[in-house]
């Protein structure tokens, strides 16, 4: 579970002015707010904000996000709202940064609440079910008056110019008596900057309602909104289809309602009491509470509830019927509030299972399929890559198999798709980066529809992925970095860099184009291909592609090695070639640039020995390297230097990162280690090989510090292909035309080699133990390791030549290092 509590909603006010008869706080089991006072008294609001404060101070946390609720919120009124915002911005202000929220059902809102909330920087998010028949089903007065009107004028001024910064978003609860295309419509038509779509709150106890005859009513519900939205270009982020795509790929939901990761939330109700999240009322009465208050304990304290740390421990919590589900990873068991059935409480699968694992496996393979806007009348179902049978065992056993390797590779492409279709399409600027990212995202659109091939052959290119990670990454942390006015800085670079992806594809299809591109350090990059130098200092310049037939002026290409041995491309070019650790790290201190012809020649040289000594000695590792290698990208030698040790183990899948070779460098061993390291990344989006609550460090005989459970594993892993490449070398015959006089360094190096070997194998056989042991491994990790141990079994039992008396393991080819 996390260690720190970064979200909160307060409940200002306990009443509300509709009576909605879907609602979890006044219609469900749970009514302890019939005790509590009606308003949120200042000693409260003040309370809060310290114990806030004080949380976020010692956890170092950048930024909280409270949501001002209810009830209804806006109940309080305009001073009383005032003088509470007031609090909490004099507390936390200069402690942290605030994120301002408020969930209304907006019949109040008027001027004077905008107001309110522009001079104290707060967003407003609204509650509406859909049109008129839609919302009035549950959203009315208690005489049942329609509260439709009310909120619609709410939303029309939040559209005014002056307050349209102010809008959050809209909620909607779904019903699947109303008509998803209606509801959808209608809520679009109010020009939200994002929706979401909550299922209605049900337990096993009070299941929610199903049409007869329907098995999935309601994942066949959002399923057509769904492809409403991808048809109509994604306009709008809707959180639950962009927190299914996310727990796909791996990343976080964001969202209590699907996905493994941790949210970490509390919620203050009026009396200052701590409780848990909101929807637990929908269980049994009482089910939020935690005995806790803001007076009488601090978040740290709330955050080691057992209640609290139930809803976060990912795996460990689910059910035995989660666990053995395929889309667990995804859906993640669901709300955990739609686990309850009384008897056993949540140790269940959630009353929508059914719903969540279509809605698991159909909404991340839409997104995966591709960017283009599909054909409604295409009979093709969404392809979503995986591994075939036999290739995981495989690939923890050694090498895995080149069928493996490619669909591996094929996996990866999936996701980088799901990375670029998951780019927030919108463009607020005017600027030139801002039209070169929409004419780049246009044109790819229509060049995946027109020419898929081509299309997938760029966007498996290793370094498009790491853009689209990168920058789908700054979205989801809310732009960090990008420039806030939408002017020239990086973030809109980086955005418009899917104008050089489009212009790419145009390449390979042989289409001719003209577009503008984004100009860095005085280049305009096609990825994989190569750049145009551009002598005018401009944000952008205009490209003109002409298929094949020639490249445009002032083209500088990427270089290629043209070797039956190792077939790849080395980019010195690439502005996204060293991905950023962490916090952005400018590639200049670390990868070369543009290498000049001697330098070009001795890479060449390297990378083929290189290559030809992998295939001779180590053939079944050297197939799949090849068939899933595509990249090399030099950097500097930087003995030592952890950063350039965890490049390699950040180098995406098809990308190697080497430092120039010289007379002492190991490249054949480098490129085993790297290429291990990217193989074993890329298992890791498919699959969890460590529970969430498992150690954070672990010693490790390579590595003076203890390092993390995921290096420990990469590590071992590299251990097992060096002991082999060691192996082979220790038994390699002398080389043809070995004088007489050389026989002796021919010898010497085979002691060496067997020294290397050893250690190898002891290191990575001393790894597994202690990761088998304590690493906390999920089943796919615990069945990865069971194989690495098989390989090191293996290679124990194998023929190896003595060491050369008196000479330490290591003494010489220190390169086999990881």
């Amino acid at each position: 579970m996390p260690s720190f509590i970064d979200q909160y909603v307060l409940k200002v006010h306990g009443a509300c002015d509709l009576a909605c008869d879907h609602c979890y706080v006044y219609e469900h089991a749970d009514q302890s707010w019939r005790a509590k006072p009606r308003t949120m008294s200042p000693s409260v609001a003040q309370q809060v904000a310290q114990r806030i404060a004080e949380h976020a101070g010692r956890h170092a946390i950048p930024t909280v996000r409270i949501t001002l609720h209810g009830g209804e919120p806006l109940l309080l009124g305009v001073a009383r709202l005032r003088e509470l915002i007031h609090t909490l911005r004099s507390v936390l202000d200069g402690v942290v940064r605030l994120s301002l929220h408020i969930q209304t059902n907006g019949v109040r809102l008027d001027p004077a609440f905008l107001e309110l909330f522009a001079e104290s920087g707060v967003q407003a998010g609204i509650s509406l079910d859909g049109d008129r028949a839609a919302n009035d089903r549950h959203r009315r007065y208690a005489n049942g008056r329609s509260s439709h009107a009310a909120v619609l004028r709410g939303l029309a001024l939040l559209r005014r110019q002056e307050f349209r910064p102010l809008y959050g978003g809209l909620l909607c609860t779904v019903d699947v008596a109303n008509d998803p295309i209606s509801v959808y419509e209608a809520l679009m038509e109010q020009v939200p900057p994002r929706l979401d779509f909550l299922l209605p709150h049900a337990n096993w106890a009070h299941p929610p309602p199903r049409p007869s005859g329907v098995s999935t009513p309601y994942a066949s519900w959002l399923g057509r909104i769904h492809a409403r939205w991808i048809a109509d270009g994604r306009p709008v982020p809707i959180r639950l289809f962009d927190a299914l795509a996310s727990a796909a790929w791996g990343g976080g939901s964001g969202s209590e309602a699907v996905g493994l990761r941790p949210v970490a939330l509390a919620v203050v109700d009026t009396d200052g009491s701590w409780e848990q999240v909101d929807s637990l009322k929908t269980a049994y009465d009482g089910a939020p509470a935690t005995g806790m208050s803001v007076f009488t304990h601090s978040v740290d304290d709330l955050a080691r509830h057992p209640g609290v740390a139930a809803r976060n421990e990912g795996y460990a919590g689910l059910c035995a019927t989660c666990l053995a589900c395929p889309v667990v990873r995804v859906c993640g068991g669901g709300h955990y509030a739609h686990r309850f059935r009384p008897g056993n409480g949540f140790d269940n699968p959630s009353v929508y299972c059914a719903d969540l694992k279509r809605l698991a496996s159909e909404i991340p393979a839409a997104r995966m399929r591709g960017i283009a806007v599909p054909r409604p009348t295409d009979p093709t179902p969404p392809r979503v890559h995986r591994l075939p049978d036999g290739a995981f065992d495989a690939f923890a056993s050694g090498a895995g198999t080149v069928q493996g390797t490619k669909a591996l590779a094929d996996m990866q492409l999936s996701l980088t798709r799901a990375l670029v279709a998951g780019l927030d399409p919108r463009h607020d600027s005017t600027s030139d980066l801002a039209v070169a990212a929409a004419a780049g995202r246009q044109l790819l659109m229509e060049l995946d529809s027109s020419h898929p091939a081509e299309t997938a052959e760029v966007l498996r290119h290793p370094f498009v992925r790491t853009w689209a990670k990168d920058r789908l990454r700054r979205e989801a942390s809310g732009g960090a970095g990008d420039d806030p006015q939408g002017g020239t800085g990086d973030g809109p670079r980086d955005r418009a860099h899917i104008a050089g992806v489009a212009a790419a594809v145009a390449w390979h299809a042989g289409v001719t184009t003209r577009l503008p591109l984004p100009v860095r350090n005085g280049l305009a990059h096609l990825p994989g291909l190569g750049a145009v130098r551009v002598d005018q200092a401009e944000h952008t310049t205009e490209v003109t592609v002409r298929g094949r037939s020639g490249p445009p002026h002032g083209w500088i290409g990427v270089r290629r090695l043209i070797t039956p041995w190792l077939p790849v491309a080395l980019d010195d070019l690439d502005p996204y070639r060293v991905p950023p650790a962490g916090p952005v790290v400018p590639h200049d201190d670390i990868a070369l640039d543009r290498l000049s012809p001697r330098q070009w020649t001795a890479w060449q040289i390297a990378l083929s020995r290189a290559g030809r000594e992998l295939t001779l000695l180590v053939p079944a590792y050297a197939a799949p390297l090849r068939a899933a290698s595509r990249v090399v990208v030099p950097v500097r030698p930087m003995p030592g230097d952890p950063y350039l040790h965890a490049l390699g183990g950040r180098a995406p899948f098809g990308a190697v990162a080497l430092a120039t070779p010289t007379r002492t460098t190991d490249t054949p061993a480098a490129l085993l280690r790297h290429f291990q390291s990217a193989k074993l990344d890329a298992l890791t989006d498919a699959y969890v090989f460590f529970d969430t609550d498992g150690p954070a460090s672990l010693a490790v005989p390579w590595r003076t510090a203890p390092v993390s459970p995921r290096e420990a594993l990469h590590g071992a892993y590299a251990q097992v292909a060096l002991a082999e490449l060691w192996q082979a070398r220790a038994g390699a015959p002398p080389r043809e035309g070995t004088p007489g006089g050389s026989r002796g360094r021919e010898r010497l190096r085979s002691a060496d080699a067997a020294a290397a070997f050893r250690r190898s194998l002891n290191w990575a056989d001393a790894a597994v133990d202690t990761l088998a042991a304590g690493a906390g491994t999920a089943p796919a990790g615990a069945r990865f390791l069971a194989g690495l141990r098989t390989a090191i079994d293996r290679l124990s039992a194998g023929p190896v030549p003595a060491a050369a008396p008196g000479r330490a393991p290591g003494a010489r080819r220190a390169g086999s290092s990881t």
